[in-house]
Protein backbone atom coordinates (compact mmCIF):
# COMPACT_ATOMS: atom_id res chain seq x y z
CA UNK A 1 0.00 0.00 0.00
CA UNK A 2 1.43 3.35 -1.04
CA UNK A 3 -0.61 5.65 1.17
CA UNK A 4 -2.12 4.91 4.55
CA UNK A 5 -4.74 7.13 6.16
CA UNK A 6 -2.44 9.75 7.67
CA UNK A 7 -0.32 10.15 4.53
CA UNK A 8 -3.43 10.62 2.43
CA UNK A 9 -4.75 13.14 4.99
CA UNK A 10 -1.61 15.26 4.79
CA UNK A 11 -1.58 15.07 0.98
CA UNK A 12 -5.17 16.30 0.80
CA UNK A 13 -4.52 18.98 3.45
CA UNK A 14 -1.57 20.26 1.42
CA UNK A 15 -3.75 20.43 -1.69
CA UNK A 16 -6.56 22.24 0.16
CA UNK A 17 -4.14 24.70 1.78
CA UNK A 18 -2.67 25.54 -1.65
CA UNK A 19 -6.19 26.15 -2.98
CA UNK A 20 -6.96 28.33 0.05
CA UNK A 21 -3.83 30.42 -0.51
CA UNK A 22 -4.64 30.84 -4.21
CA UNK A 23 -8.17 31.90 -3.28
CA UNK A 24 -6.88 34.41 -0.74
CA UNK A 25 -4.42 35.85 -3.27
CA UNK A 26 -7.13 36.19 -5.95
CA UNK A 27 -9.50 37.78 -3.42
CA UNK A 28 -6.75 40.23 -2.47
CA UNK A 29 -6.24 41.13 -6.13
CA UNK A 30 -9.98 41.55 -6.75
CA UNK A 31 -10.73 43.67 -3.70
CA UNK A 32 -7.82 45.07 -1.72
CA UNK A 33 -7.86 43.53 1.75
CA UNK A 34 -6.66 45.45 4.76
CA UNK A 35 -5.03 43.64 7.66
CA UNK A 36 -8.28 43.12 9.57
CA UNK A 37 -10.14 41.40 6.75
CA UNK A 38 -7.12 39.38 5.70
CA UNK A 39 -6.41 38.18 9.23
CA UNK A 40 -10.05 37.18 9.82
CA UNK A 41 -10.16 35.19 6.57
CA UNK A 42 -6.73 33.67 7.24
CA UNK A 43 -7.68 32.64 10.77
CA UNK A 44 -10.93 31.12 9.49
CA UNK A 45 -9.10 29.15 6.80
CA UNK A 46 -6.52 27.93 9.35
CA UNK A 47 -9.24 26.83 11.75
CA UNK A 48 -11.08 25.02 8.96
CA UNK A 49 -7.93 23.13 7.95
CA UNK A 50 -7.23 22.33 11.60
CA UNK A 51 -10.81 21.09 12.01
CA UNK A 52 -10.43 18.75 9.03
CA UNK A 53 -7.08 17.45 10.29
CA UNK A 54 -8.37 16.96 13.85
CA UNK A 55 -11.53 15.17 12.78
CA UNK A 56 -9.96 12.82 10.25
CA UNK A 57 -7.06 11.90 12.52
CA UNK A 58 -9.46 11.28 15.41
CA UNK A 59 -11.58 8.96 13.27
CA UNK A 60 -8.46 7.13 12.09
CA UNK A 61 -7.39 6.64 15.71
CA UNK A 62 -10.82 5.28 16.63
CA UNK A 63 -12.14 8.23 18.61
CA UNK A 64 -15.38 9.36 16.91
CA UNK A 65 -16.49 11.48 19.87
CA UNK A 66 -13.30 13.54 19.69
CA UNK A 67 -13.89 13.97 15.94
CA UNK A 68 -17.41 15.27 16.44
CA UNK A 69 -16.33 17.62 19.22
CA UNK A 70 -13.51 18.89 16.99
CA UNK A 71 -16.04 19.72 14.30
CA UNK A 72 -18.16 21.63 16.80
CA UNK A 73 -15.32 23.41 18.60
CA UNK A 74 -13.11 24.24 15.59
CA UNK A 75 -15.47 24.00 12.62
CA UNK A 76 -18.22 26.34 13.76
CA UNK A 77 -15.90 29.28 14.59
CA UNK A 78 -14.09 28.65 11.29
CA UNK A 79 -17.31 28.96 9.32
CA UNK A 80 -18.35 32.04 11.27
CA UNK A 81 -14.98 33.75 10.74
CA UNK A 82 -14.86 32.86 7.05
CA UNK A 83 -18.41 34.11 6.49
CA UNK A 84 -17.76 37.33 8.41
CA UNK A 85 -14.45 37.98 6.65
CA UNK A 86 -15.81 37.30 3.17
CA UNK A 87 -18.85 39.50 3.78
CA UNK A 88 -16.56 42.30 4.95
CA UNK A 89 -14.25 41.84 1.95
CA UNK A 90 -17.00 41.68 -0.68
CA UNK A 91 -19.17 44.45 0.79
CA UNK A 92 -19.82 47.26 -1.66
CA UNK A 93 -18.82 50.59 -0.16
Amino acid sequence: MIFSGIELLFFILGFISCLAMLGLISLNMKSRLDWKKGSIIGLGAFLLLFCIAWSVSSVLEGEPRAASMGIVVFGMPALILLTLGLRMALKKS
